[in-house]
């Protein structure tokens, strides 16, 4: 079982995040990101490797952090081909019979949840987000034996593929995996947790937690005050 961890490029990540960050900020965010990710899955015990595909510059240094392989996807394909791409990789030239694909915007996952979630594996695991609209892991074997597809609503459509494959999924809700970070909100739910990781430490360090901290105690005080704006 190999880990497959895709890293969009640091220009365009997170743009839901930029009405409260700038760019510098939200390519600084992804990193710590991918660090919390990464390091979870090179703790694993259960994995035989990870594999990050991705064609930013970025993604050399951190490959060479954490010690992982690293695969550069065709330029013109998307999220799922790119996956498509590394499974098929992963199979021809480094034995893979599984795929673990895991964005890398987890801040919480733990090698225990990683661990967890593969000592019951068999065919085909999914895990939901918090709301059940997305997928933030998706556990194949083989690897690729459904089509993959990562558009923050593919939940369902990855539970609809698994039968049509005459598979029964297992469906596990695990409460590290369901916090992935798109929004404001997201962020404020990290820092919340009281959970220490790279991500909320970037956090804190650069000042963000406390920005919005503030932006939402300001947006609170706006709405309760019924006189505001009054002349």
């Amino acid at each position: 079982m190999w880990a497959i961890v895709p890293i969009k490029s640091l220009e365009r990540a997170k743009t839901r995040l930029a009405t409260v960050l700038s760019e510098a900020e939200r390519q600084q965010l992804m990193l710590a990101l991918a660090r919390d990710v990464l390091t979870a899955l090179v703790q694993s015990q259960k994995l035989s490797g990870v594999l990050i595909v991705s064609r930013a510059p970025e993604a050399d240094a951190l490959a060479q952090s954490f010690g992982t392989e690293r695969f550069r996807e065709s330029p013109d394909t998307d999220l799922s081909g790119a996956l498509l791409e590394a499974s098929a990789y992963l199979r021809d030239h480094l034995g893979a019979s599984g795929d673990f694909v895991v964005p890398a915007d987890l801040p919480l996952i733990t090698s225990f949840d990683v661990d967890e979630l593969i000592n019951g594996h068999t065919e085909i695991t999914i895990v939901p987000d918090d709301e059940k609209l997305g997928t933030n892991a998706l556990l194949c074997s083989p690897g690729a034996n459904i089509a993959y597809r990562f558009d923050g609503r593919s939940f369902r459509p990855h539970v609809d593929a698994a039968y049509a494959a005459a598979m029964t999924p297992r469906i596990v809700r695990q409460q590290n995996f369901e916090l992935d970070i798109d929004t404001p909100d997201d962020l404020r739910r990290l820092l919340a947790s009281g959970q220490s990781c790279q991500t909320s430490t970037y956090l804190d360090k650069s000042g963000i937690a406390e920005r919005l901290g503030q932006a939402q105690t300001d947006s609170i005080n706006h709405t309760s005050d019924p006189f505001r704006g009054d002349t």
